[in-house]
């Protein structure tokens, strides 16, 4: 069949004007910005023979930093150490491809390993059969310094060179007596390390490095971490897609306490930041303290941000060589785009709508607003609020002042910020308690004062200690999480402690307490069942209904039901069925069951191949209602 050719035509078109993909892992050919003075300048790239269009306001991500594109382009290859190898991800709109993520490295994934067999004072660092590494310190709080390579400095707010726990680093000290746990560990000949960095000149310039030495704190001492991955899959709405589900592993100096991660949400037009919590963990304690939280895919933890915020405990310090200890801030280190359920279809554009910073702006850098991405890499920019540009002065008021001839003159001083003034606040997880195991358990936070705005809270629940085995704590950023406390034998009793984190967001006041709950199968342990319906009708020989509801959910319970005096009553099975709010419903039908006055329900939990009666108090009701 042949089609006309302005058909022919009109297909082209719509299908090169439809929004298409793009991903390119390549070496940067060149990189140049547009003219103007402004440092949010937009530009343009060529990658492995792709030209791809920057757009206004985009942040180059490299291993420590985000700078301005412009900056980046404008810099040259020698300041860029040059050949880059370069990661982009954006879309094809209209045969043009614009950009919406850009990495820089001298070689993706450069890393090597080796022993330290000399150092030096000035912070040259030997490998032994290898290079001589220094460390890209333009503070010098690793090393003696080294100002050469802005754009691949190490970080030296959240240890990048750091020991296994993430305890920080140093290299070039002569002394290995450290006095307390807020002072850095140095390097020492023989240790084994894990670095990445530039080539320059026969020396590595590093970025990052990890010694192989396991540096653990306890007690009052700071907790510090190391982040190995912070993996986001982006969501998307879309059937013909599979999304990934976020992931964040790393480790730290201590396991006694709780781990939580939060977003870092920048306000768009002033680039204040503000902590949005996402998710909470327990470290498992061994000798490596690895901690690890899998998000599962399609869960809504609001937009993405560049940068993710992994706290130990509730408590942030500034060490004396200016390090974070208790809170370790992450760029993501890998987005996961969908990909397509079945092979041969069209996949979808890159969504990055859902991406806080790009979608709204980063903020204010150097006196210029970073709004949002323009031109849009996608179909439809989203819609923003427009920022009033920043004040390029500081604001001065004016204060009428009396003086003796009854004129007004006025002082001038700057006006600071208004603080929020901090909250006294105190949280209670509630009394410990003993519970049957197999049970439904739910706990409950409270605070005081009683009189501040719920929207004003959050939760974080962990539990801290006990075995976690078969434990799931449902619910755990609310007041009110919840477990099911596993199934033991009989004699066996297990403790487990819950920790809540009352958050007070607007000042920021923090407040925790611990709640232990333990499990057993004593005497003084039992469920609560409630009975909800008995009937009798007087057809077929006797037809009877029962419902019972009770807390003890675990798959080895069971229910049984005696109708007429308990002494010499028959138990008769009742029929499981679903769990509702922390409850299952049993059931009853049966017929040739003669007129009865009483009915007593009992509970059972079923070992192997023994159903073992659950002690305590048994339930009865009189309560009959005629079928």
């Amino acid at each position: 069949m042949h089609l006309p050719l302005f058909l022919i035509v009109t297909f082209v078109q719509l299908v090169l004007s439809q929004v298409q993909p793009f991903t390119v892992t390549g070496f940067l050919d060149s990189a140049s910005s547009k003219s103007g003075t402004g440092i949010n300048r937009g530009g343009a790239i060529t990658v492995s023979g792709f030209n791809i269009v920057i757009p206004e306001n985009l942040l180059v991500e490299l291993p420590a930093a985000f700078v301005p594109f412009a900056e980046f382009a404008d810099a040259g290859p020698s300041k860029r150490v040059g050949p880059n190898e370069v990661s982009v991800t954006g879309n094809i709109i209209n045969n043009v491809i614009i950009a919406g993520q850009f990495s820089v490295s001298q070689l993706d994934l450069a890393f090597a390993s080796g022993s330290i067999e000399g150092l030096s004072a000035d912070g040259a660092i030997k490998i032994k059969n290898g290079p001589t590494l220094r460390i890209n310190d333009p503070r010098a709080r690793y090393s003696a310094g080294y100002t050469n390579l802005p754009f691949f400095t190490a970080d030296d707010e959240n240890a990048s060179i750091a020991s296994f726990s993430g305890f920080p680093i140093p290299a070039g000290s002569s002394s290995f007596v450290v006095p307390n746990a807020s002072q850095m560990v140095p390097i020492r000949v023989g240790d084994y390390i894990e670095y990445s960095g530039v080539q320059v000149g026969g020396e590595t310039i590093v970025y990052s490095m990890v010694v192989n030495i396991n540096i653990q704190t306890s007690g009052t001492q700071a907790c510090y971490i190391r982040v190995e991955d912070a993996i986001i899959g982006v969501q998307d709405a879309s059937a013909a897609v599979e999304a990934a589900r976020h992931r964040f592993v790393g480790y730290t100096s201590r396991s006694d306490l709780p781990l939580t991660i939060y977003a870092i949400d920048q306000d768009p037009c002033t680039g204040a930041e503000t902590d949005r919590l996402v998710a909470s963990t327990n470290v498992v304690a061994s000798a490596r303290n690895k901690w690890e939280v899998r998000i599962p895919k399609g869960s809504n933890i609001g937009l993405f941000t560049r940068n993710y915020r992994v706290k130990c405990g509730d408590t942030i310090i500034t060490t004396p060589d200016g390090f974070n200890a208790g809170s370790y801030v992450q760029p993501v280190s890998e987005w996961v785009f969908p990909e397509l359920v079945t092979p041969g279809g069209t996949p979808p554009p890159l969504e990055f709508s859902n991406i806080g910073p790009m979608r709204n702006g980063f903020g204010v850098i150097d006196g210029q607003v970073f709004g949002q991405l323009n031109p849009w890499p996608g179909a439809t920019a989203p819609t923003v609020v427009a920022c009033a540009p920043p004040p390029t002065t500081t604001t001065l008021v004016s204060a009428p002042t009396s003086t003796s001839d009854n004129s007004n003159t006025s002082s001038e001083g700057p006006v600071s910020s208004a603080t929020p003034v901090p909250v006294a606040i105190a949280a209670n997880a509630g009394v410990d308690r003993i519970v049957l195991a197999g049970t439904f358990v739910s706990l409950t936070a409270a605070q005081s004062p009683l009189n501040l705005l719920a929207s004003d809270l959050t939760y974080a629940w962990s539990q801290i200690s006990g075995s976690t085995v078969g434990v799931t704590l449902a619910k755990s950023l609310t007041s009110t999480p919840s477990f099911v406390a596993p199934v033991v034998p009989v004699g066996v009793s297990q403790p487990r402690e819950f920790r809540v984190i009352i958050t007070h967001t607007p000042s920021g006041s923090k407040a925790n307490d611990t709640i232990v709950v333990t499990s057993d199968r004593s005497s003084t342990s039992f469920d609560h069942p409630v009975i909800d319906t008995l009937t009798w009708a007087s057809r077929q020989g006797g037809t009877v209904t029962a419902s019972v509801r009770t807390e003890l959910v675990d798959a080895a319970g069971s229910m049984r039901i005696v109708f007429g005096p308990v002494a010499g009553g028959v138990e008769r099975l009742m029929t499981r069925g679903a769990e509702i709010n922390g409850k299952v419903t049993y059931t009853f039908n049966a017929r040739s069951i003669p007129s009865y006055t009483l009915a007593t329900v009992r509970s059972y939990i079923t070992v192997g191949s023994s159903a073992v009666l659950v002690p305590g108090p048994q339930v009865s009701s009189t309560t009959i209602t005629p079928g």
